[in-house]
């Protein structure tokens, strides 16, 4: 494409070509907006039917006040709820971005990047972690207080296990799926470095809190390079894993032990984290000097506010987003 216009002022061949194929590009992300949408719309409705039942006054009694039958419920109506929405959609997504193995779920590529991705991952959650602290204390500087919803802690063998999977394996299986799986691969066709923000976005969004959508919106970034790197989500899950565990860890602690304790050993752990991060990160770099950055896969021909444009715009994404900000400022509050 050499020129965009021919002689007279109308536009050549190859620039209605090129108008072609972005108007083109632009139905197809429309197109996936609207599934992806659906499914997180699907998503919030089916854990609201899910729920109903604890409209009962007597119900709701007995699941505020036990633990482990909360951690239980709680774990169920997330599978039943998130998983199959976006599952039952990606088939449909399949035919509009061409993608047809939306989950892999194969072997890593390169098994010393991926052992020196783990810790890389862990010190980028630390790193989210602490930018997320900042931004909760400057915000309530300014009289607005962040706050997030909050999980009992069951208590004894089998409370601890319920717990481990509430919060630990459940988050990390089933949101990677949904979003490093489902809706990054869907978007891949459109560049990859688009899928990772957008995927990450849709992420950090669908957490409903200002507490975890700044970290979730970080780590989902790097969890997104590192599956495109890989081929595989087992990174992913893996590193999501392993930082809930640390933060299901502490919250244990903090009722067992004193707050100035907790702290030393946070900032311990936290530090010996970030400390091996870094010093996998770079060796990461220098292994992978050559092909550190993201592969561009999948020609466009929009920009990428033209293809974010085109993804928000479609009407179920538009209601989505709107869905999930109105509960988001249900955990913003004034002091």
């Amino acid at each position: 494409m050499n020129d965009y216009y021919a002689q007279g002022g109308t536009p050549s061949s190859d620039y209605e070509f090129y108008l072609l194929r972005k108007q083109a590009e632009r139905r197809k992300l429309r197109l996936l907006g609207l599934y992806i949408g659906g499914a997180i719309l699907l998503y919030v409705l089916l854990q609201n039917v899910l729920t109903l039942p604890l409209a009962f006054p007597n119900v709701r009694t007995q699941y505020e006040g036990n633990a482990l039958l909360r951690n239980g419920v709680d774990l169920l109506v997330i599978m039943a709820s998130m998983l199959p929405p976006f599952l039952l959609l990606s088939k449909s997504m399949g035919r509009v971005s061409g993608c047809w193995q939306p989950l892999p779920l194969e072997k890593p590529q390169g098994d010393a990047d991926v052992l020196l991705m783990i810790p890389v991952g862990l010190m980028f959650c630390m790193v989210a972690n602490r930018l997320t602290d900042l931004l909760v204390s400057t915000l309530l500087g300014f009289g607005v207080e962040l706050s997030a919803p909050e999980m009992p802690l069951p208590r004894g063998v089998f409370g601890v296990v319920a717990a481990v999977f509430r919060v630990v394996i459940m988050p990390a299986v089933v949101e990677e799926l949904c979003f490093r799986g489902v809706v990054m691969q869907h978007l891949r066709s459109f560049g990859n470095r688009f899928a990772v923000v957008t995927a990450a976005l849709c992420f950090a969004l669908l957490h409903c809190n200002l507490v975890q959508a700044p970290f979730a919106f970080i780590v989902g970034l790097v969890l997104g390079y590192f599956v495109i790197q890989t081929g595989s989500l087992w990174p992913a899950i893996i590193i999501h894993a392993l930082n809930n565990a640390v933060s299901l860890a502490f919250s244990y602690l903090s009722e067992s032990y004193s707050a100035e304790f907790v702290n030393l050993a946070y900032v311990t752990i936290q530090g010996t984290l970030f400390g091996c991060g870094a010093v996998c990160f770079l060796v990461y770099l220098y292994r992978r000097r050559e092909n550190a950055r993201l592969p561009r896969e999948g020609g466009s021909h929009c920009t990428f506010g033209e293809k974010c444009r085109a993804l928000f715009s479609a009407p179920t994404m538009l209601l989505a987003v709107g869905v999930m900000l109105y509960f988001t400022s249900r955990y913003v509050g004034l002091t």
